[in-house]
Parts: C-alpha cells; structure tokens; sequence
C-alpha cells in the first residue's frame, strides 16, 4: 500500500471512529467521572417514569412504550419494574431489578436484576451495572448515563425518562443544554417508540 494509500485509510478511520463516537459514545480511556447530583431527592423519583429518548443500545432495539415503575424498599433501594412492548413482534415484557445507591442520598446506583443467578454472572446481564441520574427535576424529566470501561476504552448510554410520554418542546431544549454542559451530545438521542402503547403500558 503506498503512503497516499495509507493516509486515505487512516483519514477513513478517524471518520468511522468520530461516527461511533457520537452513535454508541466509545471513547479511548475510562468513563468520565460525573459526581452525584447535590441534594438528591431518592424518594421524589418514586413513581411512574417513560423512556422518552435514549442514545443506541443494541439490547433495546426493539423495545417501545418503555415504562418505569419506581419504588423505595425499607432499605433505601430502588425497586424498578420495566415493562416494555417488543414494536416487531407486539408480545410485552417485564423485568424486575433493584438499584443500590453507592451511598445514602447519592444519585449514583448499581442496578441488578432479580433473579437467582451468581452476582458475577448476574452483574454481566444487559442492563445491569452502574447508573447515575445526572439530573432531573422530578416532575418532568430524568436524565440517566451509564457507562462501562474495558481495557483502554469505554462505552457509554443515555436515557432520557419523562413523567409522560411526550416531552414539551422547551422542556427538550433545557435538557439538552444540561447535556452539552455536560460534554453529551444531544444528537446521539433517538426519539423513543412511544405510539400504540397498550392501555395496560400507559394507564397510571
């Protein structure tokens, strides 16, 4: 391969790389360290919560009408019931886990599901791991990161949950203006599948 060749092949993979840096948020080097929200209210995220926009994961490709029902146990965790429609095949899905707060009042939790399998085994299963409510007002939105570092590299995710399952548009802008603050990118965001829910997903 001559050097003109060379330097074409490597101008292709820095544009491949960008791309999957914005699409899947892969990134050389270990997960940013967000800290946990100040004051941070565990008992005012109880309640009923929709996926409105989240950035690409494969796990959830075919999920839509994404809901959250959260709940605190006598210990302070999360307890979080996931009900979602498969949009290919229209059969739902539950799945139950618990999220543990890394300390009292802290907005950051490892979340695992319930089931009777090994916690090495178990913290490997898709969707577990570790999450941070970056903010949320409570009433509206919650935006949720997570992210995972193997080796020299991470990946990260972003969910944008609201109260309903549309969120208004100015309420939108302000959501993204945190997330640049924060060094996210708003693009990497598809809009959640959230038409022809069952009655059973959207009754509160």
């Amino acid at each position: 391969m001559s050097g003109r060749e060379l330097i074409a092949a490597y101008k292709i993979w820095l544009l491949f790389g960008a791309l999957a840096e914005v699409v899947t948020g892969t990134g050389f080097g270990r997960c940013p360290a967000y800290p946990s929200l100040p004051n941070f209210d565990a008992q005012r995220m109880t309640g009923i919560w929709y996926e409105v926009e989240r950035s690409f994961y494969l796990v959830e490709i075919a999920a839509s009408c994404t809901r959250l029902n959260v709940t605190l146990n006598d210990r302070g965790y999360f307890q979080i019931t996931v009900d979602s429609v498969n949009r290919w095949t229209g059969s739902q899905s539950t799945s139950y886990g618990i999220g543990i707060p890394s300390y009292n009042g802290s907005s950051v939790f490892r979340y695992k599901l319930n089931n009777r399998m090994p916690y090495l085994i178990g913290r490997l299963l898709p969707g577990a791991g570790q999450y941070n409510i970056l903010f949320t007002d409570y009433d509206q939105f919650a935006l949720v990161w997570s992210c995972s570092s193997v080796s020299l590299a991470h990946s990260d995710r972003i969910w944008v949950l609201g109260r309903k399952q549309e969120i208004e548009a100015d309420v939108r802008v302000q959501i993204y203006a945190i997330m640049q603050e924060l060094r996210l990118d708003p693009d990497r965001l598809f809009i959640s599948k959230n038409t022809n829910c069952t009655d059973s997903l959207e009754a509160e």
